[in-house]
């Protein structure tokens, strides 16, 4: 079912060149269409809708054919009846929060030349349990399954260069994520409170992992930081309660506030010897900590507490050789009770 809003838009496909169409509104099988004269193309008009949803790849209006090749901006935004959705063939762009709570909706199919899919897009489709996304896909924008609590799987092709903000933030069923090698930044909270998430495979591509990105992955038993980022940013796996084993290579200079805060289950921890700053609290919280290895020989600077009265009690802190007082006279590092040479 379908009920015409009464106002004029911007076709969707044109809204990133920032160029004004105007467009006439019609109703084709129960599917609202804007359409541009102009150029001969349609996008989905925003709408009450329910159902099976099956785009057609053309629309015939007063004697010319028109292509589908959009999804306008929150067209099935809130529509609560709506179980299914067909993309054709001639679609490229689906609007920002184009599905968003669309809680009943269960399953997508997305043709492979979409290139563009808007931020928070399926954001609240509490319903969809497997995403394909299409092979030639650019981005994961922002919150674009952000409160997908059943979504299980998610296919993503090789084009993809980058995750957004809150992109798969609390998806509770999402138990393994592999990216494909290419993409080159992870935004901030992108997989935060993705509790079930047991595995995730991070390519040597991705230069940029922001803050938080993994904050509560809940069932994580073990994190790889890729190879070419050097900075540990704030809360990257805090409240990572299952978490044991961290890997952190050669070249990282930093570890930023929380990084690994409330992480009761790791045990020990090695600090490349090229980490020059540790930041405040980052291993508050991390009560079965009882070996932390700093391999600088020149304690990294440390402004404020980087543990809580458990770990420096508990906590051996072992550092290279002939480094003893080094770290004995730096300001924080003295707080560990025990500190020995590796």
């Amino acid at each position: 079912m379908f009920v015409l809003f009464l106002y004029m838009k911007f076709c969707f496909f044109y809204i990133f060149a920032s160029k004004i169409i105007y467009v006439m509104l019609i109703d084709v099988n129960g599917i609202g269409f804007e359409l541009d004269a102009s150029d001969k193309c349609a996008a989905v008009a925003r709408g009450e809708y329910s159902g099976n949803i099956v785009i057609p790849a053309n629309v015939h209006y007063n004697g010319a054919d028109y292509y589908v090749s959009a999804i306008s901006e929150s067209a099935f935004e809130g529509c609560l009846q709506l179980t299914s959705v067909s993309t054709p063939e001639s679609l490229r762009a689906i609007g920002a929060s184009a599905f968003k709570g669309c809680s009943s909706l269960n399953e997508v199919n997305l043709n492979s030349d979409i290139l563009v899919i808007g931020a928070a897009a399926f954001s609240g489709c509490s319903g969809l349990v497997r995403v394909e996304l299409p092979a030639n896909l650019v981005s994961i924008e922002a919150s674009l399954f952000d409160g997908c609590s059943s979504l299980k799987e998610v296919v993503i092709g090789e084009n993809i260069d980058g995750v957004g903000e809150y992109a798969f933030c609390s998806c509770s069923s999402l138990t393994e994520l592999s990216l494909p090698q290419g993409v080159k930044y992870i935004d901030s909270w992108a997989f935060r409170s993705c509790t079930a998430l047991r595995r995730v495979s991070l390519p040597s591509s991705v230069t940029s992992l922001k803050k938080g990105a993994f904050w509560d992955c809940a069932s994580l038993e073990e994190f790889v930081l890729p190879d070419n980022v050097n900075i540990v940013e704030q809360g990257l796996l805090a409240k990572c309660v299952s978490v044991k084993k961290v890997q952190l290579h050669e070249g990282v200079l930093s570890v930023g506030y929380g990084a690994f805060y409330d992480c009761p289950s790791l045990t020990e921890l090695s600090l490349p010897s090229t980490v020059q700053s540790v930041e405040e609290q980052v291993f508050r919280g991390c009560s079965s900590l009882v070996r932390l290895e700093v391999k600088s020989t020149v304690a990294p600077m440390a402004m404020r507490d980087v543990a809580d009265a458990t770990v420096y009690a508990n906590a051996v802190l072992y550092v290279p050789q002939g480094c003893v007082g080094e770290y004995g006279f730096a300001r924080v590092w003295n707080k560990f009770d025990n500190v020995e040479e590796i």
